[in-house]
């Protein structure tokens, strides 16, 4: 296997499990233990992962910018798109949060539809679409995590209202709710869930049992979730609806 192709494998091996030994890398690749070690490395310098003792562990996300994340999970974010979007009304009126789930779900939306977003991404995505009436709410430019914030843009979203709010997470705690790593990217969050009468939340399991600096909402304020696997620490998802959209 090339070297860019294993590396691809073992990233994916260790976003899907959390940790991988040197043991099981060397078993499935059916290379050397050094081999390993040195792709490991490669994978750390490009802040990909990183090495600890005996296995690999994927970095805190929030360390990633929104270009590297979108290398990880390729297949369950198409999942959890098309399972969100088929839950769409026709007709709705949606905030739509920016990041590579997002982009999964912007892809399988059926219009008619107005969308208001806060990702050029989504925005270029939609930009031919005659069935969807685009609603791109500038403000400052972050060009690592390709969104726009600050103080212009969240007087952007307090004018209009949606029927709901489809929100991508950097963490989630069955306890202390939605966190988000930068305070800009939380406050563009409160404010979608402030002006919309349903909050959607879409996660896949990377970003289940973490939590990060600023505060965007509680669980308790989340209608749907919407997860690629079952969650054992919520034990109580109250009138939180939680669909899980299972591999084929």
């Amino acid at each position: 296997m090339h070297k860019t192709a294993r590396q691809k494998y073992l990233l994916d091996l260790i976003s899907e499990n959390g940790q991988v030994s040197i043991s099981e890398l060397v078993d499935k690749l059916q290379v050397s233990a050094d081999t390993v070690r040195r792709d490991l490395s490669d994978l750390e310098k490009k802040g990909l992962a990183q090495k600890n003792h005996g296995g690999a562990i994927a970095l805190d996300l929030s360390a990633m910018n929104r270009r590297e994340r979108t290398t990880l999970l390729p297949e369950t974010k198409q999942r959890l798109g098309k399972m969100v979007a088929a839950q769409v009304p026709a007709g709705s009126t949606l905030f739509l949060d920016a990041g590579s789930t997002m982009m999964a779900v912007a892809a399988f939306l059926k219009g008619p539809l107005t969308v208001i977003t806060t990702s050029l991404d989504i925005a270029q995505l939609f930009s031919e679409r005659a069935d969807i009436d685009l609603i791109l709410a500038g403000g400052n430019w972050d060009a690592q995590q390709r969104l726009f914030a600050g103080s212009v843009t969240l007087s952007l979203l307090n004018r209009y209202r949606a029927d709901i709010a489809i929100l991508g997470a950097c963490a989630i705690d069955a306890r202390l709710g939605l966190s988000a790593s930068q305070e800009a990217d939380a406050g563009v969050k409160r404010a979608m869930i402030a002006a919309s009468h349903q909050h959607w939340q879409v996660a896949d399991h990377m970003k289940l049992n973490q939590r990060a600096p600023y505060l965007v909402a509680g669980l308790s304020d989340i209608q749907h979730l919407f997860l690629d696997r079952p969650w054992a620490e919520l034990r109580d998802a109250g009138d939180m609806h939680v669909h899980i959209a299972k591999a084929d």
